[in-house]
């Protein structure tokens, strides 16, 4: 046959007319092929757009939330525990980030299946426009998602200056070590008769808050009587008693923890964020808070000074009983106190983040009244903690004469802080006594003071009542919330040699502070490079454990966690959480949290149990995490389980894997020869 004959014939075979049986098979098979692609694709586009509207609105949420923080200080108070924590933040940034996703997601979904598709039951819309915004409506909406997305990313990234840390890493400065001023080496003089101390430290107290007339931001006063006690006494303001000064917030000194720790040391709390890929922020997982520095309660207590601390929050909270029993061995009135071992309130009282204001100015005028039957010094801290983010908590005394909740928390904390101030005056010991009042940080209610004008500095309350000295200079002192430290001691009668303590200048002495000598810019940007000299006094340790990780038990269907060795001193116990990918409950994959029992000296065991009601193939991860005073603390590993077996438990197969699901290999005679030897001495 010709080649030519067979091309023909090829030719008149794919031209041949298929038979409609074979034309139907074929349609039937390919038609769920192409309606499984379109579902996918359509599932992704959803996903794109819910994924980029959340992280989106979360970039919004952390801008409002914390706009004036750095990075390094965003991820400080993200990476603290949650025990402590106002349940209202979490809510406030679901109904902000989540919700609103959501449901625009929903609505996306509603338009295009009620509205383009056409009512269920009824024929499918057909005009040429429905067609076309039926094929491309989903995707130019996961495009808009995706768009506003990038664009609030980008907002954040340019706004916490992401690049600019990232560029500073490799930076270094040696600013912080060439300005500070060792306290151990410094004589300090205290006077023959030694005067008590009352430092309250203001949730969030702002001179923002005053009347414009005042320096303040609003045409009403909502601080009138803190405005009037600051003018009465001293705020550093000069000449021009009219306006209040406070104090600045430098560069990881911005939140409560930094606040206090700036005002009693002099120093930023600048931490290295992790040491060998593990988190160190959770300062109480550290054994020890800056060691080797000298800070105001070191040079109280020494002084023979009875150290005392009043909070309405669990002092845990953020490291501040370790930095405080560190420095001044403080005795700590807080929630934990009140609710426990203390006995006012039930064991299971909480409001906000613990007690209201109320109860703590009550507290306090007990616990001072004990003080000053003792005979000696005292140094009393107080920490309030209604005004705190996002709008403040209303107790029973909060009043409605503002347009706003926030506004109505600052009034009442005004006027709560003045009848506490009232009543130590009215005190024998009030004489002797130097208090002081700064607020611990700006607020980070972004929009209630968002009508700030770029230029205006949003400064802490501040007030020196009762000082045993005035100031030497007449003019309008520009100084950060570091100064307080050397200016405390002053205040109190204390001779200072050179004027100078930390990075702080004695703000009654004629000394420049180093905003007034550097300016504000240049002393930010130096704080915000690394520091070496920082990192060696911070001393902080990766926290660590030895631990053992058994296989899956399907008799008892649970699997055993030992953790020993535990490189601090502060961890009391262990917590593990348990995540099932894929064991769904109520439409979320299946997580737990166990707490460990120590089953002698130093050796936790964590006994996971493990669901069996429904059957099960799949990974499952496991975290151990430390327990500090019931808090749980930095996670240790992170390790992972392949299990599968039917309902009931039936037929289980398992093995140790890892993140993949890849089988690990099994331990060499080697391996557990050396696991014996050391169980030996362990």
């Amino acid at each position: 046959m010709s080649s030519k004959e067979t091309k023909e014939e090829k030719t008149s075979a794919d031209s041949a007319p298929v038979s409609p049986k074979k034309a139907e098979t074929k349609k039937v098979k390919s038609a769920p092929a192409e309606k499984l692609r379109w579902k996918v694709i359509r599932f992704l586009l959803y996903f794109v757009m819910i994924f980029f509207l959340i992280v989106g609105r979360t970039a919004q949420w952390a801008l409002d939330e914390w706009g004036d923080l750095t990075l390094d200080e965003i991820m400080f108070t993200l990476t603290q525990p949650l025990k402590g924590t106002d349940s209202g933040i979490i809510i406030n940034y679901l109904l902000y980030a989540v919700l609103p996703s959501v449901l625009i997601v929903l609505a996306v979904a509603l338009i295009r299946y009620y509205f383009l598709k056409g009512r269920p039951g009824k024929p499918e819309r057909t005009g040429k426009a429905f067609v076309i915004l039926r094929r491309w409506f989903l995707p130019a909406c996961a495009v808009a998602g995706v768009l506003f997305g990038a664009f609030q990313i980008y907002r954040f990234w340019t706004r916490m200056g992401i690049s600019t840390h990232i560029n500073s890493l490799g930076e270094k400065s040696t600013y912080i070590e060439d300005n500070y001023v060792d306290p151990a080496a410094t004589a300090l003089t205290f006077p023959e008769k030694k005067r008590n101390l009352i430092y309250i430290f203001l949730e969030s107290m702002e001179v923002s808050y005053a009347d414009k007339a005042s320096g303040g931001l609003f045409d009403e006063n909502y601080i009138p009587k803190l405005t009037a006690l600051s003018k009465e006494n001293e705020n550093f303001s000069g000449s021009d008693s009219s306006i209040l000064d406070g104090g600045n917030s430098l560069k990881y000194t911005t939140w409560t923890m930094g606040g206090m720790w700036a005002a009693t040391s002099g120093l930023p709390l600048k931490i290295p964020i992790e040491i060998n890929g593990v988190g160190t922020n959770f300062m109480n997982t550290q054994d020890s808070f800056f060691t080797n520095l000298t800070c105001l309660g070191d040079i109280l207590q020494k002084q023979g000074y009875q150290m005392d601390m009043c909070f309405g929050s669990d002092a845990t909270f953020g490291g501040r009983r370790l930095c405080f029993t560190e420095h001044g061995n403080f005795n700590f009135h807080d929630w934990v106190y009140y609710t426990g071992e203390g006995g006012k309130l039930p064991s299971d009282y909480k409001v906000w983040w613990g007690f209201e204001d109320e109860k703590l100015f009550d507290y306090a005028k007990e616990r001072l009244t004990d003080l000053a039957s003792g005979g000696e010094p005292f140094d009393f801290t107080l920490l309030t903690v209604d005004t705190h983010y996002p709008e403040g908590y209303v107790c029973r005394l909060c009043g409605k004469e503002h347009g706003s909740q926030y506004a109505n928390v600052i009034s009442c904390s005004d006027t709560q802080v003045m009848e506490f101030l009232d009543w130590c005056m009215q005190q024998d010991w009030y004489e002797n006594t130097t208090i002081i009042l700064s607020g611990d940080h700006p607020t980070m209610n972004k929009e209630f003071c968002a009508d700030a004008a770029f230029d205006y500095r949003r400064k802490v309350y501040t007030c020196y009542l009762n000082s045993a000295v005035e100031p030497v200079r007449d003019d309008y002192r520009e100084y950060a919330t570091i100064d307080n430290f050397p200016t405390t001691l002053a205040a109190m009668g204390v001779e200072i040699e050179g004027d100078r303590l930390g990075l702080g200048t004695n703000l009654f002495s004629d000394k420049d502070t180093l905003v007034e000598r550097d300016g504000l810019d240049f002393v930010n940007t130096e704080l915000q490079k690394a520091s070496d000299w920082m990192d060696e006094q911070s001393n902080l340790k990766e926290v660590t454990a030895d631990i053992k990780y058994g296989n899956y038990d399907p008799e008892t269907q649970t699997i055993t966690v030992t953790l020993s060795n535990v490189t601090s001193e502060q961890v009391d116990g262990f917590r593990t959480s348990l995540h099932m990918y894929g064991y769904t409950v109520n439409g979320k994959d299946y997580v737990s949290w166990t707490n460990s029992e120590e089953v002698r000296p130093g050796v936790h065991v964590v006994t996971i149990h493990i669901p069996t009601e429904k059957a099960f193939d799949g990974r499952i991860k496991v975290q151990p995490h430390c327990l500090i005073d019931g808090v749980r603390g930095i996670h240790l590993s992170t390790h992972y389980w392949y299990l599968k077996y039917d309902a009931g438990g039936g037929n289980a197969e398992s093995y140790q894997c890892n993140k993949y699901g890849e089988k690990l290999p099994e331990p060499t005679f080697t391996d557990k020869v050396k696991d014996w030897f050391g169980g030996l001495f362990h």
